[in-house]
């Protein structure tokens, strides 16, 4: 049924997208076009436009998008996004409106995929955020979208990821229930897990040294929202589309589990204390019904105990609902608690 919506809003947008879009080309293409210049004038014009666009770090292919967003624009959306994000962290806390996660992930795929062609990138405010912190001059407009997200996440929890973000939420509706399923087992975890680490640190690198937002050029989910891969000039986005699209299908998430940098980032947050986290307020029976539940894998079974690390978890409340015992819930992390927790209570 996921499935089915999700192409139904792809069959939509992708007229809508391609209408926008030839409008948006025509409106850069009257504004750039001056019949007075000199061919070399209109060169070096064009060449600043590139390299403006490249360094904005509004979002991949940063020059159609500023003509489809106004910067202003591009701001009323980020700080809607930003309250939508605190609305999900009160959602999340409650029973009955935990039940709204899918309209919050459905509506993030609509406006912030589709409609906005997932434009602003908050990977890019991500990589925009590790250039400011290392000395590059960068507009403050291209980092508060990922730095205000700390706070947010601080008193939370990583909602953003589990209920907000385009990026997982159209992995997430791609994924099919199966048995057949890849990157499940425990080793396959702990891959991932230095994958993950291995890649943001290379990512790290090649900001710092090269001062250049290179993500935006292959972003693969600019491609998939905006129903646009240009296989010849974008040979390892369409890789990166096709490879994303596939093991989705067979693995929960697996960008958000193998590479993406905000996640990794937000997740630190839990380990700090007084953040907001998942730990236990009642009983565990060991009935393995959290693990069964959390298919990001952030609660893993440890001899007979279920581990819940709160850095890999998304704050869906899945297991919080599926409880027997209701013993999972909300909490602040006290100075002396681990962000890991054991559901019954040992040590680890």
């Amino acid at each position: 049924m996921k499935n089915i919506i999700i192409l139904f809003i792809s069959v939509i947008f992708f007229s809508f997208s391609n209408i926008n879009y030839s409008y948006s080309k025509t409106q850069v293409d009257t504004v750039q076009v001056d019949e007075f210049k000199t061919w070399d004038e209109e060169a070096e014009t064009q060449t600043e436009t590139q390299t403006q666009s490249s360094c904005s770090g509004t979002c991949p292919n940063a020059g159609s998008c500023e003509a489809e967003n106004e910067e202003n624009n591009t701001n009323y959306w980020i700080f809607g996004t930003l309250l939508a994000t605190i609305l999900a962290g009160i959602f999340v806390r409650f029973k009955l409106t935990r039940n709204f996660r899918n309209v919050f992930l459905l509506s993030s795929i609509v406006f912030l995929g589709f409609y906005l062609g997932a434009c602003p990138c908050p990977i890019s405010h991500f990589e925009n955020s590790v250039l400011f912190f290392a000395g590059v001059e960068t507009h403050w407009q291209n980092v508060f979208y990922f730095l205000l997200l700390i706070p947010i996440t601080y008193l939370f929890g990583k909602v953003w990821c589990g209920w907000i973000c385009h990026l997982g939420a159209i992995q997430e509706f791609l994924f099919l229930p199966s048995k057949f399923r890849i990157l499940q087992d425990k080793l396959s975890q702990k891959i991932l897990k230095y994958l993950r680490y291995f890649l943001i640190a290379i990512l790290v690198l090649q900001l710092i040294f090269q001062k250049e937002l290179y993500w935006c050029s292959i972003d693969p989910f600019w491609s998939i929202f905006n129903l646009d891969i240009d296989f010849t000039n974008y040979t390892i986005s369409a890789i990166l589309v096709v490879l994303i699209l596939l093991t989705s299908l067979f693995s929960f998430r697996p960008f958000c589990r193998a590479a993406c940098p905000i996640g990794i980032s937000l997740g630190w947050i839990s380990a700090i204390p007084g953040a907001s986290i998942i730990g236990v307020k009642g009983e565990c029976s060991s009935c393995k019904m959290c693990n069964k539940t959390c298919e990001i894998n952030a609660i893993t079974q440890f001899g007979k105990h279920s581990i819940l690390d709160n850095k890999e978890c998304i704050t869906c409340g899945d297991c919080i609902d599926d409880c027997q015992k209701g013993g999972l819930d909300f909490k602040r992390k006290k100075v002396s608690e681990s962000h890991i927790v054991d559901c019954n209570n040992l040590k680890i």
